[in-house]
């Protein structure tokens, strides 16, 4: 999301000071509601990645002047102070507000409504305000840590894009049951366009926009509830499903690891272990601390329903990530 016409304080004279991208970056990429979050925060928790903040996203046209003038701690007071209209944490989780809380870089990237019913791509194809965030974040980073960059967007049918424009890049996959994703997304749009949401107003102008348009809003509010749009939405995660299995394998080994979210939420300590040797990060056995609070979640009858009579569909993905048909078998 950069901003709006360049100011007197845009990084504009500073860019010809950054260098290459970060030696090492991590993205970790999974479906919407597949805990993607809670993973890229317990991560950063360890301590031994650098990662794209609030004020990363919010400030992204300012970043070098803010530190080269010495703005940058009066900013995030400012944003601070801003974001305690918000309320306590960000509405669409249980994620404490802070400016210096991990975001996701498609805000960034993102220039119209995120529909996941759309026909055409739905990934980004557009890196170039990534590269340079990445070699911001690099110049003001000299002590070198692996970048760690999440995104559930490029999961859909991206990730092989990423790997194309950052060849020495590194992949995190994060799957939770398809059920549970699906029925997850609708409660998750049926609230967001109940009233706006500030924060994410804040960090994403096209859901902002969404609000200036009734008849947009009306739409998408219908496409929650009608069976027609439940359709298409399962479809959207049929054929992520779908591309994940046909172009994992174009991935070496070495450059990706993929888990699932129960399993994350049973043994957390284990499946950090495995990211860690698996993509030799550089985290010590004692910073591995995770602690998930999963909440069970009823799932919506018309949801199920479309599930149900669809499910053999993404058998496949099912048997690869050794899923039940219904969540509480596997």
């Amino acid at each position: 999301m950069p901003g709006g016409p360049l100011s007197e304080n845009s990084d504009e004279a500073h860019l010809g000071k950054l260098g290459s991208l970060p030696d090492r970056l991590i993205f970790l990429l999974g479906p919407h509601r597949s805990g993607t979050t809670y993973l890229h925060q317990a991560l950063v928790d360890t301590g031994a990645f650098d990662y794209i903040s609030y004020y990363d996203l919010v400030e992204f046209d300012r970043l070098i002047s803010n530190h080269e003038t010495g703005r940058r701690e009066a900013v995030i007071q400012s944003l601070s102070e801003e974001m305690e209209s918000f309320g306590p944490t960000r509405g669409i989780d249980h994620m404490a507000i802070n400016p210096l809380h991990a975001e996701e870089y498609g805000f960034l990237l993102e220039k119209r409504y995120h529909n996941i019913q759309q026909i055409s791509h739905i990934s980004n194809t557009d890196f170039e305000p990534l590269k340079t965030l990445c070699r911001k974040k690099r110049f003001l980073s000299p002590g070198q840590k692996p970048l760690i960059l999440k995104n559930p967007v490029d999961f859909y049918d991206g990730f092989i894009r990423i790997s194309e424009n950052f060849p020495a890049s590194q992949f995190i996959f994060i799957h939770r049951h398809p059920l549970t994703v699906f029925n997850s997304h609708i409660l998750f749009w049926r609230n967001l366009i109940k009233s706006k949401n500030p924060w994410l107003a804040k960090i994403d102008r096209s859901y902002d926009a969404v609000f200036d348009s009734p008849k947009l809003l009306q739409a998408i509010h219908l496409s929650t509830l009608s069976s027609r749009g439940l359709q298409l939405v399962f479809e959207k995660f049929c054929h992520a499903y779908d591309f994940y299995l046909s172009h994992i394998g174009l991935l070496a080994s070495d450059r990706a690891v993929s888990l699932r979210y129960e399993d994350l939420c049973k043994t957390p300590r284990d499946v950090l272990r495995r990211i860690v040797r698996k993509l030799d990060l550089p985290i010590g056995e004692e910073r591995l601390d995770a602690r998930p609070s999963p909440r069970k979640t009823a799932i919506l009858p018309e949801v199920e329903r479309i599930y149900r009579a669809n499910s053999g569909r993404i058998e496949p993905y099912l048997n690869h990530l050794h899923y039940s048909i219904m969540p509480n078998e596997s």
